[in-house]
């Protein structure tokens, strides 16, 4: 009888084992999916959006390459709970370096619309219609405005009417600015009016308007050089207590204590970023 009943919870246990197993596998199969799906997405569409181009099975390779040599360094180091920081490191990277390219590019574009408004006004000045003064700013303007007017050109090429393509950019590009010399020449083609001097009056405003703005930038430099001296310090004193101390400093990440430290302070370091972004930005 005992021997049946050993036999009856091995098969329990392993059944069990094997539904966990199961279990691990149909989720790890189902993550990885949507990761794939989600790195396809951000090669094809949002990346391309920025005019980077990049071959999604190359991009594909250079990922899974990245997350497991980082994993690989991250166990060696730091045991399991590494591995654990590092694959979620190598899953948010991408989105994180797509947000950095779009934002220093909308920062070069925003930064080249007064000059943007001053050519289209100059050329409208010079007898050109609105069509050529766009072709002028896709031929003469460094890119980014150079590629996206051309975007433009090309949508109007294939049927797309000309404040249809101008809105399109705008919406996708967010900028407050570029919304506005829309405006200014739907406005000025639907109801008349000089176009050419809203253009550089509206050209003249948004320098001010980033003057402004890079005198903000300038006086708050301080408190931000201040928040990377403050969130840096502790993973600099990290690394030197790991050199100096590495039996202790281990313990943070192979015991539970360790654990809960180190969520406190990354919570801290996430909570201390969100504050000092706050208080230095100020909008205009």
């Amino acid at each position: 009888m005992s021997g049946g009943s050993s036999v009856l919870a091995s098969m329990a246990v392993a059944a069990c084992v094997g539904l966990v197993a199961w279990l691990l596998l149909c989720a790890l199969t189902t993550t990885v999916g949507w990761q794939r799906d989600r790195l396809t997405h951000l090669s094809r569409v949002q990346f391309e959006e920025l005019f980077l181009f990049v071959d999604t099975r190359t991009f594909l390779r250079w990922n899974l390459l990245g997350a497991l040599a980082v994993a690989t360094c991250s166990a060696l180091l730091f045991g399991p709970v590494g591995v654990l920081v590092a694959v979620i490191v190598s899953a948010v990277a991408p989105s994180v370096l797509h947000r950095w390219f779009r934002r220093r590019r909308l920062y070069a574009f925003e930064r080249q619309l007064p000059d943007v408004a001053d050519s289209i006004a100059g050329s409208l000045r010079s007898g050109m219609g609105l069509g050529q003064a766009i072709a002028r700013v896709a031929a003469h303007q460094p890119p980014p405005a150079a590629q996206e007017f051309a975007l433009v050109l090309r949508e109007h090429r294939l049927g797309v009417a000309l404040d249809e393509a101008l809105a399109a950019v705008a919406a996708r590009s967010g900028l407050r600015d570029l919304h506005m010399l829309v405006a200014v020449l739907g406005i000025a083609r639907d109801l008349g009016g000089g176009l050419a001097g809203a253009l550089e009056r509206l050209g003249a405003s948004m320098r001010r308007r980033l003057a402004m703005e890079d005198r903000i930038r300038a006086l708050t430099s301080q408190g931000r050089l201040q928040g990377i001296v403050m969130g840096a310090l502790p993973l600099v004193l990290g690394a030197v207590l790991w050199v100096l101390e590495p039996e202790h400093m281990r313990k943070l990440f192979t015991e539970p204590l360790g654990w809960l430290t180190l969520t406190g302070v990354l919570l801290l370091e996430l909570g201390g970023f969100v504050l000092l972004r706050k208080i230095v930005r100020i909008e205009v």
